[in-house]
C-alpha cells in the first residue's frame, strides 16, 4: 500500500513546496464504519493515527451537552435542540450507538492525549441556548484541563467571540463557506488562531492561503476525500485536513513526508 502511495504523489511531487498537512477525522471516522460523532467513530479515528478528531456538540431541551451534528435525529423525526437529554439517549442511532455526552467523548479522547480535540458549536434555536451551549462546553473542559487537547471551531461569529470572551487563551477557528469568506487578517483582527473553509472558498479567494501564512493563521480544508485534493492542499500549504476518511488520508499523507525525506 505504501508503495501505491508513493506514486500516487510522485506525480505531484515537483507542484510540492509546503509541508504536509496534519490529519483531522471528521465527526470522528465518518465513513469508515461506526456511525459519524459516537464513541466507536472516535476510536476507529484515534486507531487511524490522527492528528486531530472533528466532532459537533448541541444543547438539549433542558440544557445537557451531547455530541451530536443533527439537528434532525435519524429515524425519531426530531430537531435534537427540543428533545430533553433522556429522550435523546433512548436513540439507538445506526449500527445500535448512542449519542455520547461531552464528558464521555473527553474519557475517551484522553486515552489518546496527543491527538487534538475539535469541538463544533452548532447553531442553537437562540442567542442564550448558543451562549449556554458556549459557557457549559468550557465549564466541561475545564474539569479535563491537562489531560486533553481542546480547540473550538463554529460557523457562528457570536460563538467563537464568546470563547475567547471566557477564555482569552482558548484557539478558535472560524468555520465558512462559499464565494465570500473573510480573510486571514479579518480572522487575526478578531483573535481567532484559525480559518476552516471548504475548496470552494479557497478557490474563489486564492490569495487566502498564502495571506494566512504570512499572518500566522491555521488554514483547514475541509472535506478531502480524495488524494487529488490532499495534493491541492499540500502545494497551498495548508495545515489541516479534515476528512471523512482518516483511515485513508493518515497512509497518504504519511507517505508524502516519507518521500520528501529521501
Amino acid at each position: 500500500m505504501k508503495k501505491t502511495l508513493l506514486v500516487l504523489f510522485a506525480m505531484v511531487l515537483c507542484a510540492v513546496m509546503a509541508a504536509q498537512p496534519k490529519v483531522v477525522g471528521h465527526r470522528g471516522c465518518r465513513y469508515a464504519g461506526p456511525f459519524e460523532n459516537t464513541l466507536a467513530s472516535l476510536k476507529v479515528a484515534q486507531a487511524a493515527g490522527v492528528d486531530a478528531v472533528e466532532f459537533d456538540v448541541h444543547l438539549t431541551a433542558d440544557d445537557e451537552v451531547i455530541v451530536f451534528h443533527g439537528p434532525q435525529v435519524p429515524g425519531v423525526g426530531k430537531d435534537i435542540r427540543t428533545m430533553t437529554f433522556a429522550e435523546a439517549r433512548k436513540v439507538v442511532l445506526p449500527g445500535g450507538h448512542r449519542m455520547p455526552t461531552l464528558q464521555e467523548w473527553f474519557r475517551q479522547g484522553k486515552k489518546h492525549p496527543e491527538i487534538t480535540l475539535i469541538m463544533e458549536i452548532k447553531a442553537q434555536l437562540s442567542d442564550e441556548k448558543l451562549d449556554r451551549l458556549v459557557d457549559t462546553a468550557l465549564q466541561q473542559v475545564e474539569q479535563y484541563k491537562g489531560k486533553i487537547k481542546v480547540e473550538y471551531t463554529s460557523f457562528s461569529t457570536r460563538a467563537c467571540d464568546r470563547i475567547l470572551a471566557k477564555d482569552a487563551g482558548a484557539k478558535v477557528i472560524y468555520l465558512d463557506s462559499g464565494v465570500g469568506v473573510p480573510d486571514a487578517a479579518w480572522a487575526k483582527a478578531r483573535g481567532y488562531t484559525g480559518i476552516s473553509y471548504n475548496l470552494d472558498a479557497f478557490l474563489n479567494r486564492p490569495e487566502v492561503a498564502a495571506q494566512a501564512r504570512e499572518m500566522g493563521i491555521e488554514t483547514t480544508l475541509w472535506l478531502v476525500n480524495d488524494y487529488e485534493v490532499a495534493d491541492w492542499a499540500v502545494r497551498h500549504g495548508i495545515d489541516y485536513i479534515s476528512s471523512d476518511f482518516p483511515e485513508k488520508l493518515v497512509p497518504y499523507i504519511d507517505a508524502v513526508k516519507a518521500y520528501r525525506q529521501q
